[in-house]
């Protein structure tokens, strides 16, 4: 069962608008900040004004030239008053100016910033570039993995993700209230964060002491809920802390929060399914069996 959007569709959400991106040229060793997107073949557009395209290197008027360059994309949730570092893309190739043909093609690329055209009408010396790219490395929870740049161009952008400042929102809004009975109906089987064999029963965090539960991630298959407790959780599991030292079977650095990724029972189709979905779940673990509830280990 897929419980997480692969590293493809990690990296195809973050070029489609989401996060800040800057570009660095080869040529001239300057960094500019671009509004990046991507079209529905994969294309990837960026936005950039006339001042930046020369600080690159590409001049005004030569379309077919290109700049060696890099692409960098910061991803955080969506948060107004929290920092949750969620990915960093780095995408390598040549940037060069877009030919007008294709304007109205890359005008109608995804972007998670708004409406790219709109976006373009708005900047008076806005050029539009293409990015070809010859290599994708992506940093994110699973550690530094190379995307082959196929399976990007191929990747659709997770559908809820794109649209996550607006999930967030609303769960808050409608049902933060609700999260911290559904997170104790789950019990004591949440397993550590990290921590190695977790599917092992003295791995675990007693949920039912969670006193704060906040929702800081959302995507097609589920929800990552940041969890804390007034006493600071010990969990005691193998090769549970080893890289920090800890002997295996000893107690773990005490911690006050936790993750959880709460799943879906089926992948939602967009942001306001997702927060369906929740109420579902929430209304379910009142009514019946806590422990149908689904959940997996957050990270």
């Amino acid at each position: 069962m897929t419980y997480t959007p692969g590293a493809a569709v990690v990296a195809a959400t973050a070029l489609s608008g989401t996060g800040t991106a800057t570009v660095t040229s080869a040529a001239t060793g300057e960094s500019v900040g671009v509004v990046h997107a991507r079209t529905a073949a994969g294309v990837l557009v960026l936005l950039v004004s006339a001042e930046g395209a020369h600080e690159l290197g590409l001049p005004e008027d030569a379309v077919a030239e290109d700049v060696t360059a890099e692409l960098q994309v910061v991803v955080q949730a969506p948060l107004p008053d929290l920092t949750v570092p969620r990915a960093q893309l780095v995408v390598q190739g040549w940037v060069s100016a877009l030919p007008d043909a294709r304007t109205h093609e890359a005008l109608e690329a995804t972007c998670a910033l708004g409406d790219l055209a709109e976006l373009h009408a708005q900047w008076p010396d806005a050029r539009l570039l293409v990015l070809d790219p010859a290599a994708v490395r992506l940093h994110w929870a699973e550690g530094c993995t190379d995307v082959p740049v196929e399976d990007v161009v191929a990747a659709s952008a997770d559908p809820v993700t794109l649209h996550e400042g607006h999930v967030l929102a609303r769960v808050d809004a409608e049902l933060g209230r609700c999260l911290v009975g559904l997170v104790r109906s789950m019990g004591h089987a949440h397993p550590a964060p990290g921590g190695a064999g977790s599917g092992a029963p003295s791995v675990g965090r007693d949920l039912d002491r969670v006193s704060e539960v906040r929702c800081v991630g959302a995507d097609r298959f589920g929800l990552v809920l940041r969890c804390r407790t007034e006493r600071p959780w010990q969990a005691v599991g193998e090769g549970c802390c080893g890289a920090r030292g800890h002997s295996p079977g000893t107690p773990c650095e005490a911690q006050t929060t936790a993750s959880l990724r709460l799943l879906f029972p089926a992948p939602v189709a967009d942001a306001d399914a997702a927060v369906d979905a929740l109420a579902l779940l929430v209304l379910s673990a009142s009514v019946s069996d806590p422990a149908r509830c689904p959940y997996a280990p957050g990270r």
